[in-house]
């Protein structure tokens, strides 16, 4: 279109220069210069349809130079110190994190747990409100290069303990009759502890073997020690009582495809908290476990399933003895807003001896048995909204023999937990970067956790009464309700 306009405005200026010049000599001056005004009007339009078909310049950007001392504002925050206009909390390229976490408690009762078992955590006394300030952990971290990182974390932890014990300190019966269980008197201690550290190596064999050394938490399951990185406020029975919960020694990693991994690693000895064993291994035999992981469905819907097992010698001085377990895990987000999680652990142990159990729960002594167990808990979490959200969770833990409670018993608990993310009320903070054990669900910088929960047992295992006082009666049934407040920094 435009080059036929142009065309024919170039003939008409032709053929009127031309009829110009011919007539010249034939006209006079008046006609000449009209003429020419009718050829500069057709020029002038020529123009004017020019600059219509033509697109508009864009009008080019400002260059904006940084100058020394400035730095690039971005509307979403990756930490919350941003928000406040400080920058991310880093030393020398070592990023600093953490989480501390408080809490409100009321028990019922408490669980009694003989003491060659272990103890229970005790968050509150029986019938009583407590404020509590439970952890605080620091760490440092460092990506040296994109084969090697390092990372270390002290943890501070108020906890109180508590098992029960015999009526007298050999827990012996006067007259053959029928003895009597009590709560111990254990304090509320603050800990002070090396908690986790590691530094990673990967060895360019095949896809990357990833070797690395230090304190782990046991790579089983879903639930791990620190609330920070759980949907609930209490972990459950299989996570206390069924299988360790840490670890020290040396790891080894390998993913096969994006739908096969698998973690082996030998270590010094069982770590759980119920029983507070130290990191030092207590014989001269190692611990050794594994796991294979499966992952058939990845991006939007994350599917992840695996099975390993633990086994080695657990007690002092004692090589001969093996301890093992077989478990079996499950996470799966159907949604972006639903998640399911679920862990099944089965073990035993030769030649284990404790002492008689007195009343509520009389039992006789065990001498040289092998035992068993079998422990288990589903988790269902859903985001009501972006910052609210619920979870539930069931548990059971069936102890044949008594050997990891103390009671032959089944054990259940039914825990429900709204939780409100209060960071995700924040305008333009971006979320943590990191997310719950083998799911999508982001951890997020500040939640807030009301958890409910009923435990239940076929043996009268719950009790009220006051800390050295023998116990002739106690309950099946215990109601706990949790406040608890995380933050991670």
């Amino acid at each position: 279109m435009r080059r036929s306009i142009r065309a024919a405005v170039v003939i008409a200026v032709s053929v009127i220069a031309l009829a110009a010049s011919s007539a010249f000599a034939q006209t006079g001056p008046s006609e000449i210069e009209q003429l020419k005004q009718e050829l500069r009007r057709m020029q002038e339009r020529l123009q004017k349809l020019e600059q219509q078909q033509q697109p508009a310049a864009p009008t080019p950007a400002p260059v904006l130079v940084q100058r020394p001392g400035e730095r690039e504002i971005l509307l979403e925050r990756e930490h919350p110190l941003e928000v406040l206009g400080l920058p991310k909390p880093e030393i020398g390229g070592v990023r600093i994190s953490g989480f501390f976490v408080g809490s409100a408690n009321y028990n019922s009762h408490i669980q009694m747990v003989p003491e060659f078992a272990g103890s229970i955590p005790v968050s509150s006394e029986p019938r009583r409100t407590d404020f509590r300030f439970d952890q605080f952990s620091i760490g440092a971290f460092k990506t040296f290069a994109p084969w090697l990182s390092a990372g270390a974390s002290l943890e501070v932890e108020r906890h109180g303990q508590r098992h029960s014990h015999g009526f007298d300190p050999d827990f012996g019966c006067p007259g053959g009759g029928l003895c009597t269980e009590q709560l111990g008197t254990e304090e509320i201690e603050t800990e002070v502890s090396l908690h986790r550290f590691n530094i990673t190596g990967i060895a360019p064999i095949g896809n990357g073997l990833a070797l690395s050394f230090g304190r782990f938490d046991t790579p089983f399951g879903y639930e791990r020690h620190d609330a920070a990185l759980n949907l609930t406020a209490t972990t459950s029975e299989l996570q206390r009582f069924g299988r360790p919960q840490s670890m020290t020694g040396i790891t080894a990693a390998y993913q096969f495809a994006p739908w096969l991994d698998a973690m082996a690693w030998i270590v010094n000895r069982w770590e759980n908290e119920t029983t507070e064993d130290p990191l030092e291994d207590n014989n001269r035999d190692k611990s050794f476990g594994a796991r294979i992981g499966f992952t058939p469905l990845q991006g939007a819907q994350l599917l992840n399933f695996g099975i390993g097992g633990w086994w080695g010698p657990e007690r002092d001085d004692d090589g001969k003895h093996e301890r093992w377990i077989i478990d079996a895990d499950l996470t799966w987000s159907p949604m972006a807003r639903l998640l399911f999680a679920a862990e099944v652990v089965y073990g035993g142990e030769s030649g284990v001896s404790f002492r008689r159990r007195g009343l509520p729960f009389p039992a006789a002594a065990a001498r040289d048995r092998d035992v068993n167990w079998l422990g288990l808990y589903a988790l269902a979490h859903y985001d009501i909204m972006p910052w609210l959200g619920l979870s539930f969770r069931y548990g059971l833990f069936n102890d044949f023999d008594g050997a990891r409670t103390g009671v032959a018993q089944i054990l259940q608990s039914f825990t429900i937990a709204p939780i409100v993310h209060l960071s995700r009320l924040i305008p333009d903070l971006r979320p943590l970067g990191v997310a719950y054990a083998r799911t999508r669900h982001p951890v997020d910088w500040v939640d807030v956790r009301l958890e409910y929960r009923l435990n239940h047992s076929n043996e009268p295992v719950f009790s009220s009464a006051k800390a050295g006082v023998p116990i002739t009666s106690a309950d099946e049934t215990a109601h706990q309700v949790t406040v608890q407040f995380v933050v991670n920094y």
